[in-house]
């Protein structure tokens, strides 16, 4: 289906609730949960991925939900579902996920479904249906105020300042800086000044933990590297989690540790309000950035586990 009505998107919601108290992980990424809350009141007209919601019911009760969006080239549709714990074992994820698979358009060649925490259930469904691993993306996490939580030194190199995000102003550039940095990510590198712009008037959004580091050798003050911390909104700032949400560099400053830099930058600022813990995400595959989190005292903590299925053979 096209577009979900208020009743909808409320009862999504139930079943994300109740999935995630009773798995003690979310089963949708904040990129889905975003496309369920704000199609109501979207009016961009930019190009974007498509989405297709579709509901499974027992009687009139939703029993699951699964999104799928397909993007421009419309190869590699991405897939998540979610079905309350009251209807498992009744094949509602089986049905949604081959209605997902039905509207695929005829060029597509797989579907790639999340399975968020790595769940055994996710694990045999993939066994009998013929879905293999193709991605691993780890959760990391280390402590803010206990003892063993110093931050090392914040090394801003000669010649570069550090300033923060001012809404109205940076979008594009940072974009632009984030694109380059984001080449051959498949989320992070496709967002657009929607993706931005929505996240901006979500609760959570504090310019304040966006921290910018300029290179003031150009008279333009160029943008090399940036990190956009996370909190979200109505935590109790005593036992709560701040996310080392976007680190990105430039490519043109690699090299230069900025990326570590900014890092211990967004942590200080984190654990400046109280927080106790942070906590980020990172492709396995990831060498380099696994290098830093982990001279940082980030351990791993949890895992996400993307499967994928060819469902058109390419023509």
């Amino acid at each position: 289906m096209g577009q979900l009505t208020d009743h909808q998107r409320c009862e999504v919601l139930r079943i994300v609730r109740n999935t995630t108290e009773a798995d003690k992980v979310a089963p949708l990424s904040e990129q889905v949960l975003l496309a369920v809350r704000e199609e109501h009141h979207a009016n961009s007209s930019e190009p974007r991925a498509s989405s297709v919601h579709s509901l499974a019911y027992a009687g009139a009760y939703l029993a699951g939900y699964a999104h799928l969006e397909r993007p421009m080239n419309g190869k590699g549709s991405t897939a998540e579902v979610a079905t309350d714990p009251s209807h498992r074992r009744a094949g509602v994820a089986t049905a949604l996920i081959r209605d997902l698979e039905q509207a695929l358009e005829p060029q597509a060649e797989a579907l790639r479904l999340w399975s968020h925490g790595d769940l055994a259930s996710a694990r045999a469904f993939a066994t009998r249906h013929g879905y293999s691993k193709v991605r691993e993306l780890w959760q990391m996490r280390r402590p803010l105020q206990s003892g063993v939580s110093s931050l090392p030194p914040v090394l801003v190199p000669e010649g570069f300042r550090t300033r923060h995000f001012v809404v109205g102003r940076d979008e594009e550039t940072w974009l632009r800086v984030n694109a380059r940095a984001f080449v051959d990510h498949p989320e992070q590198g496709r967002m657009s000044r929607h993706d931005l712009d929505r996240r901006i008037v979500e609760p959570w959004f504090d310019p304040q933990g966006f921290i910018l580091i300029e290179d003031i050798r150009d008279p333009q003050a160029v943008l090399a590297a940036s990190h956009w911390t996370k909190v979200v909104a109505g935590q109790d700032p005593r036992t709560s989690t701040g996310e080392v949400y976007v680190v990105g560099v430039d490519p043109a400053y690699q090299g230069m540790g900025l990326g570590r830099t900014a890092t211990v930058l967004g942590l200080a600022y984190l654990r400046q309000k109280g927080l106790t813990e942070a906590m980020l995400y990172v492709d396995a595959d990831n060498g380099a950035a696994l290098t830093t989190y982990r001279r940082l005292d980030f351990d791993r903590s949890g895992v996400d586990i993307m499967y994928s299925r060819i469902i058109h053979s390419p023509m």
